[in-house]
C-alpha cells in the first residue's frame, strides 16, 4: 500500500513541477530573456532542461527521503549483495548439516528399534526363566521328599548288609577253594600233556582223559555261575528277613510291657487328596489326622463308643510344609503313621480320656504324588528257574520268592500298600501256571508283570509270566495249551 502512495505523489509532483517549468519557459520565452549570451530560445530550452532536471533531482530526492528501504538499495547495494550471498552460502552449509543430522536420525532410530527387539527378547528369556525356575524349585521339593525316603531306606539297607557280609564270605571262600581246585587240575592237565608228549603210545587214552577233565572244569565253572545267581537271590530274601526279624524284635519289645496295639511305623491313615487353594489342603490334613487320632484310640482302647479327644504329637512345621506344597491340583497321598509302639491300654491315653493329660501318641505325617509307578506291562521282579527247581515244592517256593521280590521291589519304589495280588487273587490261576512250569521241563524265566498301573498308594496288581530267551510262553489267565517239552 505504503509504494502505490509513493508512486502517486510521484505522480502529482512530477505533474506540478512539469507545470512549473511549462509556465517558466513560457515567462523566459514571451520575456525573451538571454543568459550567458544566448539566443532567447536557446535560453528558453536551456530552462526547461534545467527545470526538468530540477524535477528529477527532486523526485528523486523526495523518493530517497520517503523510502528507507531505496535509500538503503541505492547505497547499501554492495554490501546486501554480499550479505546475500554469504547467507546463500550459510544455507547450504545448514542444508548439508541437515542432511547429516537426517542420516543420523534415522541411523539413530534403526538401533533404537534393533534395542527395543532385544529388549523384547530378553524380557521374554526372563519370563521364560522364571518359569523355569518355578519348576526347578517344584522338582527340588519333590526331590527333597524322595531323598528323605531313600535316606531311611538306605539305613534299612546298611543294616542288612552287615548281616549278609558272612554268609557272602563264606561263599567268596568256597568260590576260591574251587578255584584253586580248578588251577590244580590246570597244573595236572598240563603235567600230562607234557606225558603225553613223552608217551605218544597212550596218546589217544590222556586225550579222551582230558577232554573228561575239560568237561569237568566246564561244570565247575556252571556250577559257580549258578552259585553267584543264587547268592544274589539269597541277598534279596535275606534283606525281606532281615526286614520281618527286624519287625518283630521290635513287636517282641513291645509285648514285654503289654499287648501290641499300634506298632512303630504302622499307617494309622492314608486318605487322597486334590486341592486347589490352601484352605482345601489344610482340610484335608486336618482331616487325616482327626481320622488317624479315631483308629489309635480305638485300637488302644479296644470298645471306646467315642474318640473326640486328640491324642495325637506331630511336628506343625511338617504340616505347614505339606499345606504349602500339597495345593497343585494333583492328588497326593496323606499319610499318618505311627512314631512308636503303643500297648492296649496305654497309660497316657487314660489320662487324656479323663481329661487330665496331654497329647502323648508321636505320629508321623507326610504328603506323597499319588502317580503311577509302574505302568501296565511293567517288570516288577523276576527269578531264574533251573530244571532241580521244577519241581512242585520248589517251584510253590520259587513263585513266593518272586511274590516276595515284588513286594519288596514296590516298597522301595514307595508303593504305600506294597502287598501283591497275584492272578486277582484267584489260587486256581496261580496252580495251572504253576502246572505249566513244571511240565516244560526246561530252565525258564519267572516275571511278575504289573497287570495296571500301580500307583503309590497301591495295591500292586501283578500278573505272573514265564519267558525263554525273551519270548513268553504263557502266563497266568492265558487260555491256550502250555507248550509240548522240546
Amino acid at each position: 500500500m505504503t509504494g502505490f502512495v509513493l508512486l502517486f505523489a510521484v505522480a502529482c509532483l512530477g505533474g506540478v513541477i512539469a507545470t512549473v517549468g511549462d509556465r517558466i519557459g513560457m515567462k523566459v520565452g514571451k520575456s525573451r530573456l538571454s543568459l550567458f549570451n544566448l539566443r532567447p530560445r536557446q535560453t528558453a530550452t536551456l530552462v526547461s532542461v534545467a527545470t526538468g532536471m530540477v524535477a528529477s533531482f527532486s523526485t528523486l530526492m523526495l523518493l530517497i527521503a520517503l523510502d528507507g528501504q531505496l535509500r538503503k538499495g541505492l547505497f547499501s547495494l554492495d554490501e546486501i549483495q554480499q550479505d546475500l550471498s554469504q547467507a546463500q552460502a550459510d544455507l547450504e552449509s545448514t542444508r548439508s548439516e541437515k542432511d547429516v543430522a537426517q542420516s543420523n536420525l534415522e541411523a539413530s532410530t534403526k538401533l533404537q528399534e534393533e534395542a527395543q527387539l532385544r529388549l523384547r527378547e530378553t524380557n521374554r528369556s526372563l519370563r521364560s526363566a522364571a518359569a523355569r525356575e518355578e519348576e526347578i524349585l517344584a522338582s527340588l521339593g519333590d526331590t527333597q521328599e524322595q531323598l528323605e525316603i531313600v535316606s531311611e531306606q538306605a539305613g534299612s539297607l546298611r543294616d542288612e548288609i552287615f548281616g549278609l557280609r558272612d554268609e557272602r564270605q563264606a561263599l567268596v571262600d568256597e568260590q576260591a577253594t574251587v578255584r584253586a581246585q580248578i588251577a590244580q587240575r590246570d597244573q595236572e592237565i598240563a603235567q600230562r600233556n607234557e606225558e603225553l608228549a613223552a608217551q605218544s603210545e597212550t596218546l589217544k587214552l590222556s586225550t579222551e582223559e582230558l577232554q573228561a577233565r575239560n568237561q569237568q572244569i566246564a561244570e565247575r565253572e556252571q556250577e559257580i555261575v549258578v552259585q553267584e545267581a543264587r547268592l544274589e537271590e539269597l541277598q534279596v530274601q535275606q534283606r525281606f528277613l532281615d526286614q520281618q526279624i527286624a519287625q518283630l524284635e521290635n513287636d517282641f519289645d513291645s509285648l514285654r510291657l503289654g499287648n501290641l496295639a499300634i506298632r512303630r511305623g504302622e499307617n494309622l491313615e492314608v486318605i487322597l487328596a486334590r486341592s486347589n487353594t490352601e484352605e482345601a489342603a489344610r482340610l484335608a490334613v486336618e482331616s487325616a489326622l482327626l481320622r488317624a487320632n479315631r483308629n489309635a484310640l480305638r485300637e488302644i482302647w479296644p470298645g471306646l463308643q467315642e474318640a473326640n479327644d486328640f491324642a495325637l504329637v506331630f511336628d506343625p512345621a511338617e504340616l505347614r510344609e505339606i499345606v504349602d506344597t500339597t495345593f497343585d491340583e494333583r492328588t497326593y497321598a496323606i499319610i499318618v503313621s505311627s512314631a512308636a509302639n503303643y500297648v492296649v491300654d496305654e497309660p497316657c491315653v487314660n489320662d487324656i480320656i479323663n481329661r487330665s493329660g496331654e497329647p502323648c501318641l508321636l505320629v508321623n505325617v507326610r504328603a506323597v504324588v499319588n502317580e503311577v509307578l509302574y505302568g501296565t506291562g511293567s517288570l516288577v521282579s523276576s527269578v531264574q528257574l533251573e530244571p532241580s527247581d521244577l519241581t512242585a515244592d520248589n517251584l510253590r517256593e520259587r513263585v513266593a520268592a518272586l511274590t516276595a521280590r515284588a513286594e519288596l521291589q514296590a516298597e522301595r519304589r514307595g508303593v504305600i500298600y506294597p502287598s501283591p495280588l497275584v492272578a486277582r487273587r484267584q489260587s486256581n490261576a496261580v496252580n495251572i501256571f504253576r502246572n505249566r512250569v513244571e511240565a516244560y521241563g526246561r530252565p525258564i524265566e519267572l516275571q511278575a508283570i504289573a497287570s495296571q498301573p500301580i500307583y503309590t498308594l497301591g495295591p500292586v496288581f501283578l500278573e505272573l509270566t514265564a519267558v525263554e530267551n525273551g519270548r513268553v510262553l504263557f502266563r497266568t489267565f492265558m487260555e491256550t495249551q502250555p507248550p509240548e517239552r522240546g
